[in-house]
């Protein structure tokens, strides 16, 4: 990535901290931006980073991250080619009471839209040609349709200003549903087809 790309981002990824902290002081935090370097024109939008992502200040790594590797590996792809980012760029949790541990929850609909502008801004600095969203919240957050579910339009080639958007089931849901693993192979196709 150019370096005023990357100053670009930089400068972005501090107005978007600045911003959210601002809102909310009594909320801990923790944000994790991109990684990657747009070898391949490639995109990847996931939804907002977990435990594991916070701890190594990486987005899909952990489990979800095993599967985002066999899922690049299938497209033959190396991950420092695609640029990765989230959504919402910080852990999304709830704390339980008693034990004080955080567990993640789904983003409201406030926080997606709180963060759009910024998203859109990223994609605006990064230039991809093709634009690959992991769930729902990047979904909602491109296309402005919450109503729009990826079950709805999962591996169809979405238009986002031109640049070719396909949404995919985020990789964590294969974990927990099987049945999905041939869906997302197939749409893999749809991906595969267009980098070749």
């Amino acid at each position: 990535m150019e370096k005023t790309a990357a100053d670009s981002l930089k400068k972005l990824y501090e107005r978007y901290a600045n911003e959210v902290t601002s809102v909310d002081h009594e909320y801990d935090f923790q944000f994790v931006f991109s990684d990657g370097l747009m070898k391949k024109n490639i995109m990847l939008i996931g939804e907002a980073p977990g435990k594991d992502e916070v701890e190594q200040k990486k987005p899909f790594v952990g489990m979800a991250g095993g599967k985002l590797k066999q899922f690049m590996d299938s497209l033959s792809l190396e991950r420092q080619d695609i640029f990765i980012t989230n959504a919402i760029k910080y852990r999304l949790y709830d704390k339980n009471a008693k034990t004080g541990r955080m567990k993640n929850r789904p983003a409201s609909k406030k926080e997606i839209e709180q963060g759009m502008a910024y998203l859109e801004n990223e994609i605006e600095i990064v230039r991809p040609k093709i634009i690959l969203t992991l769930g729902n919240v990047p979904l909602h957050a491109l296309t402005k349709d919450f109503s729009m579910t990826v079950g709805m339009c999962h591996g169809q080639k979405l238009d986002y200003k031109g640049i070719i958007h396909i949404p995919l089931y985020h990789p964590a849901s294969l974990i927990y549903n099987k049945n999905l693993e041939k869906v997302f192979q197939e749409d893999l196709k749809t991906v595969k087809s267009l980098i070749i």
